[in-house]
């Protein structure tokens, strides 16, 4: 019964052995292939660069790319982005209401037009006073060409203005998408800094596979060795447990042995021997 107990214990002793072991070897083998799948992507990763015209950073923790212009370029890009703005606000204030910025812009020009056209009818009628034909049907006829003349100089004017604040609108319109385009071409430029170094880490990127597979073929081979070692413990533990059963077993073997001779029955059988023997000796 001890002996099957001690074997029991030494059977659990090293399962839970071989447990641990498995449970480390796991770990480890995890922690290996995942640092073998960071050197790969380490590896991989495009390089930053930088220019005469700004650079490009890559960033594999933050997953995000920074594109950058050098300080100068920098500027003309947000001087090109100031103007959009302020070419927007004028455009606006057009564009919401082009009737009254044609109606301002004609009476600024009405407010010249109108002293000139008063001096115009007072000569008029001044000449046609001299010559006695103010309110004859003569003078009447010149002073409605007069006024016919002037008549379709303001309606010219009205219809310049009109055209002029179309034609302002566009030019607004224009400026804003030429700003908005020298802003972008600028913010473009570090882009072809990133293309080379996406080409440079492209270009490394089989390297690092490589060795990616090495570091996760070698932490295979080192869990399995792990496990090999916690297993060997486990092994041992059962094997010197029962071999310590074992020398209990004989022990008590042999002391039992060692009572039986001493007991006095035994004593008593070897003095009856003994003395048939030296009897027959006689």
């Amino acid at each position: 019964m001890a002996a099957q107990a001690l074997a029991l214990i030494a059977g659990a002793i090293g399962s839970a052995i071989q447990g641990k072991g498995a449970k480390k070897a796991a770990a480890a083998n995890t922690a290996g292939q995942q640092a073998a799948a960071d050197y790969a992507m380490e590896g991989s990763m495009p390089w930053d660069v930088a220019g005469s015209l700004g650079s490009a950073k890559f960033d594999g923790q933050g997953k995000k790319i920074s594109l950058s212009l050098n300080p100068e370029l920098k500027a003309q890009q947000e001087a090109y982005l100031a103007s959009a703005t302020a070419n927007r606000g004028y455009l606006t204030g057009l564009e919401g209401s082009p009737e009254d910025a044609a109606q301002r812009f004609y009476e600024q020009e009405m407010a010249l037009v109108k002293p000139e056209q008063a001096v115009a009818r007072a000569e008029l009628d001044a000449q046609l006073h001299a010559r006695g034909m103010l309110g004859s049907t003569g003078g009447a006829a010149q002073a409605s060409g007069l006024a016919q003349a002037q008549g379709n100089v303001r309606l010219q004017s009205r219809q310049s203005a009109s055209d002029r604040v179309q034609a302002m609108i566009d030019n607004y319109r224009s400026r804003i998408s030429g700003d908005v385009t020298g802003a972008v071409e600028l913010g473009q430029q570090p882009l072809k800094y990133a293309e080379l170094g996406m080409a440079q880490g492209e270009a490394l990127s089989p390297a690092a596979l490589e060795g990616g597979k090495f570091l996760s073929g070698a932490s295979t081979a080192a869990a399995k060795g792990m496990m090999g070692r916690y297993q060997g413990y486990g092994d041992a533990a059962r094997s010197f447990i029962n071999y310590k059963g074992a020398n209990t077993d004989y022990t008590s073997n042999r002391r039992t042995a060692a009572k039986a001779s001493a007991s006095p029955l035994t004593r008593a059988g070897a003095a009856s021997t003994d003395k048939h023997y030296f009897r027959n000796r006689i």
